[in-house]
């Protein structure tokens, strides 16, 4: 394996291969492809107090504010890069409903996914009390009872990226996403008795077994034995890219989900925290507690982190790392019939000094800027340059109000790259 650190100044491509495995890109005068996410989306409402009161005590709340959250913020932030942005799961109706309706039309995000007319959207309540982390309390709603032709619309065309969110996977419409993956990732047509469309009676079964289930405790020990011999060169057969960010969810997701989910074979992106907990759950071998430098620093850590993550994935990994940037791993040559273990690369990208004023869900505009320029073209170094630039301003110059990261433009994006170059 061969460890690079690479600043990318001012070469972001914009219309051609991705040159990862996944995706064909657009013929030329098409333009960019669209970018669809299956993440779901609910109403996030804020609450500020001193401190958390002990079970059964009262708070004062010192503020509050409502706004559309869960995986909104990675459509946001590529309808602001310009791309066509859909979004592909279920919203209710009701006034949380209303609320997200009336914010995509805003943003320029169309809903391509199920209506229903039954419940309303769900919502999260987040309470601050000033530390560096928040308590998360969700009430799930539409977006969570999802059947398994949930996503049965979906049909990306080459240049398309599908955007997964680990949101999605840990309560009912994991089904969906389950028959999303098989249907459209051609191998499974030749694996395990003809699952490939989300019609047939045994995959359905399967489906409706992990809605059944999405919390179960089973662990297989060994991700590898199951894969087939040459899965590498099967990624040439989905004409889109799949990107997947598992949002701290991996250790809640069902067993069989994960397993399909890492056979696909997707563009991983996640912060160092997540990797780690995927790591522990694969059992990808890496050093515990995880080392320290005097400084406080971890980044000496991260080779060991990517690369032993990297090599049970098999897949393109990208393990976002706050100001310091981000690390991008890929396997071998796909379709070479080598060892990936042996000519993968590592390459740190670095980040842009910048004063943050609020880092919370920065991660979703770092996931939507790179589905956004993957739908432009971009290979994975570029995509992944620009989407730590469009997120060192976006900390920056946090919403007023909700104080969640606001995603640049293209254009401001581009122009922090130049200015490093």
């Amino acid at each position: 394996m061969s460890v690079v650190n690479t600043s990318i100044t001012g070469k972001t491509a914009i219309g051609h291969d991705s040159g990862n495995g996944q995706g064909n890109g657009r013929a030329s005068g098409r333009g960019p492809g669209k970018v669809i996410s299956l993440g779901e989306v609910a109403v996030d409402i804020m609450i500020d107090v001193d401190k958390l009161p002990h079970p059964g005590g009262f708070s004062f709340a010192e503020g509050n504010y409502m706004t559309v959250g869960s995986s909104y913020g990675t459509l946001q932030a590529s309808a602001r890069l310009g791309v066509e942005s859909q979004h592909a799961g279920i919203i209710g109706n009701g006034p949380w409903a209303t609320m997200i309706r009336l914010a995509m039309e805003r943003d320029g995000i169309a809903h391509i996914g199920q209506d229903r007319l039954d419940e309303d959207s769900g919502f999260r309540v987040i309470v601050g009390d000033g530390g560096t982390r928040k308590t998360v309390v969700v009430s799930y709603g539409a977006e969570a009872h999802g059947e398994a032709d949930a996503f049965d619309m979906v049909e990306p065309e080459p240049g398309d990226v599908v955007h997964i969110s680990g949101n999605a996977l840990v309560n009912r419409t994991a089904s969906a996403v389950y028959a999303f993956v098989r249907r459209t990732d051609a191998h499974w047509t030749d694996y395990g008795g003809g699952l490939g469309g989300s019609e047939g009676d045994t995959h359905r079964l399967i489906a409706h077994e992990i809605a059944a289930d999405v919390e179960s405790d089973d662990r297989p020990t060994d991700w590898s034995d199951d894969r087939p011999d040459d899965l590498s060169a099967e990624l040439s057969r989905r004409p889109f890219h799949l990107v997947f960010n598992p949002m701290g969810m991996s250790g809640y997701i069902n067993a069989s989900l994960l397993e399909t989910l890492i056979l696909a074979k997707p563009i991983w992106s996640c912060n160092k925290q997540e990797a780690r907990m995927l790591a522990h759950r694969l059992g990808a071998a890496i050093t515990e507690p995880e080392p320290i430098t005097v400084s406080g620093s971890t980044d000496a850590a991260m080779p060991e982190l990517c690369e032993a993550l990297g090599a049970v994935l098999g897949a393109p990994l990208i393990v976002r790392t706050g100001a310091t940037g981000a690390w991008l791993w890929e396997p071998g040559d796909c379709g070479s019939g080598s060892d990936s273990a042996d000519d993968s690369t590592l390459l740190h990208i670095p980040g842009y000094a910048t004063k943050a004023l609020h880092t919370q869900s920065a991660g979703r505009c770092h996931t939507g800027a790179l589905c956004a320029m993957l739908a432009r073209g971009a290979d994975l170094e570029d995509a992944v340059e620009l989407a730590n630039a469009a997120t060192s301003i976006a900390v920056s110059r946090a919403n007023e109000g909700s104080g969640a990261p606001e995603c640049p433009t293209l254009e401001e994006a581009m122009a922090l790259v130049e200015s490093e170059a």
